[in-house]
């Protein structure tokens, strides 16, 4: 369930929402909840506001925003 969920959010670069994903992967929000809350405290995952992003990809600006210019890594581009 935990690779299902990272590789769903890895293939949303702009972010994606819990709603979205119980959607879409056809799961409960509380085991979807489950699932992030430890990927986010393995650091495999971000949470910006209320958007889900893979930690591999996101560069932050200083004031911790994310924007389309800064959210791949050069080496992505």
């Amino acid at each position: 369930m935990e690779e299902m969920i990272e590789k769903y959010i890895r293939t949303h670069l702009n972010g994606v929402k819990m709603t979205e994903m119980e959607e879409s992967l056809q799961q409960s929000r509380l085991r979807l909840g489950y699932v992030a809350s430890k990927l986010l405290q393995e650091g495999k995952i971000r949470k910006i506001d209320n958007r889900y992003y893979p930690t591999s990809l996101l560069l932050e600006k200083d004031d911790n925003e994310v924007n389309a210019q800064n959210r791949l890594r050069p080496a992505f581009r």
